[in-house]
């Protein structure tokens, strides 16, 4: 698959809410993963309904999307740590890197910022996951991360790509 990418997850409303927001900023990018997605399935259906909204109705379809909220619930139950209240001050945002198709450049998509950085260009045969795309994705926005001395770092991490099976 030449199209992936890998985003932090989401504890509670709030961050939802931000991430729907930044979701919709960058959901123009959505083709790059839309034609690798089952035609039928729930992210397919949202992402279409999504691409022709302007940015304040796709956050508010993302937000209240019960598509995105089941997906966001299952995967939350699987995990080990305990969610935040509603009235805890978190620290917690969207980040995706994406790589586009023809150009191989390395997108970061930081809900905390106004818009894409390019962060660099990968081999055809490199994905989001090779040892090149760590270095100028993930990994360095960990360094930076660290760096800022904003305390932990944080993150969950969820990779679309092809099934396994």
């Amino acid at each position: 698959m030449t199209s992936s990418a890998q985003c932090t997850s989401r504890s509670d409303s709030r961050v939802n809410a931000q991430a729907a927001r930044a979701l919709s900023i960058y959901i123009d990018q959505a083709w790059l993963i839309h034609t690798r997605l089952e035609p039928s399935s729930s992210l397919s259906t949202l992402l279409a309904d999504a691409i022709p909204l302007k940015p304040g109705p796709r956050a508010d379809l993302l937000y209240e999307s019960q598509a995105l909220e089941s997906a966001h619930q299952s995967a939350a139950a699987t995990g080990d740590t305990t969610a935040p209240s509603a009235d805890d001050r978190v620290d917690l945002h969207y980040v995706c890197f994406v790589k586009t198709e023809g150009d191989n450049k390395l997108w970061e998509l930081d809900g905390r910022r106004k818009g894409p950085l390019e962060r660099g260009v990968l081999g055809a045969e490199d994905d989001v996951l090779s040892e090149r795309a760590l270095g100028l994705g993930v990994r360095a926005f960990l360094r930076r991360e660290e760096e800022a001395g904003g305390g932990e770092v944080r993150f969950s991490l969820v990779v679309l790509g092809p099934s396994l099976d």
